[in-house]
This record gives structure tokens, C-alpha cells and sequence, in this order.
């Protein structure tokens, strides 16, 4: 017989837990890239992963990096600035389908940060009993592939600006 479900309360647990972790998580990564050489952000080390995966394509790799889409051109072309992505013929005049590759130097930056991140993760999981790990380990890439194949809600409109206080004589 398969496992029943989680009740729609436990599913609100585990969504509330996760929205407790994800900023501690968003944080410890931030920090360990900045401090990796070269100081990398959480968007230029997800397009380095994207880009070795062959997942560097338009709105795909914003929702993999975190940043709009108009931001994506931006990011790719400082990567390719940096040294560490190059740009291959472009499919006409789209560079959205503008083909990318990780240069030696983008390789080494994203084999030497990944490592940092899982060592450095890793041990914060020490604590966690086994079980608990494989648990883990086999849930997140399915929240991963969710998260990566889903846009986010869209950003709340600018809320107009306050009236001005009344005049008093």
C-alpha cells in the first residue's frame, strides 16, 4: 500500500518551515560565495551552474538565478566580463539564444565553490541523524525542480505615494 499523503496541516507545517530555513540557507550561501575566490553572488553561481547544465536559456535561467528576466543579459554579459562564460554564435539576432559555455577559469571558479558550499553545508547537516539526510537529500531535489519549473508570483504594483498632510494656516 503506498504512504497516504501528508494532511493539508502538515504540508502548512513543512511550508512554514520552509520559509523559516530558506532565508538562513540564502544567507549561509551569500556569505560563503562572497568569501570564495572570485567572490561570487547566489545569481552568478546559479548561471554558472545553468550554463554547465546547457539550462542557460531566457526566463528559464531567471527563475534559476533569482534575477528578471531583463537582468539575465546583464549577468551573463559581466560572467563573460569576468572570464568565466563565453558566448558562441548567436541564433540569429536573439541573444537570448546565444549559445554559452563555461570557460576554463568559469569551470575552476564553479568546481571550487561548489565544493566550499557543500563542505561547509554539509557540516551543518552533521547533526542530523542519517535518515533524516536521506530524507532530505531526496526531497530537495524534487522542491528544486518545482521551484526551477514554476514562475514566482509576480511583484506587488508600486503602491501610490501617502497624500500629503492637510495644510493648517
Amino acid at each position: 500500500m503506498p504512504p497516504r499523503p501528508p494532511s493539508r496541516s502538515r504540508r502548512e507545517d513543512v511550508a512554514d518551515a520552509l520559509s523559516r530555513v530558506a532565508p538562513l540557507v540564502t544567507r549561509w550561501t551569500e556569505r560563503l560565495l562572497a568569501s570564495h575566490e572570485p567572490p561570487l553572488t547566489p545569481a552568478q553561481y546559479g548561471a554558472l551552474q545553468a550554463v554547465a547544465g546547457g539550462d542557460a536559456l531566457g526566463a528559464d535561467l531567471a527563475r534559476r538565478t533569482g534575477v528578471s528576466a531583463a537582468a539575465v543579459s546583464q549577468l551573463l554579459s559581466g560572467l563573460e566580463g569576468d572570464g568565466l562564460i563565453e558566448r558562441g554564435a548567436r541564433g540569429g539576432n536573439d541573444r537570448r539564444r546565444q549559445s554559452l559555455a563555461l570557460t576554463p577559469a568559469g569551470e575552476a571558479a564553479l568546481g571550487s565553490a561548489r565544493a566550499l558550499l557543500q563542505e561547509r553545508l554539509a557540516g551543518l547537516l552533521s547533526d542530523l541523524p542519517p535518515p533524516e539526510v536521506d530524507a532530505l537529500g531526496r526531497s530537495l531535489p524534487k522542491l528544486e525542480a518545482m521551484l526551477a519549473g514554476t514562475a514566482p508570483p509576480p511583484r506587488p504594483g508600486r503602491r501610490p505615494p501617502p497624500p500629503p498632510p492637510p495644510h493648517r494656516p
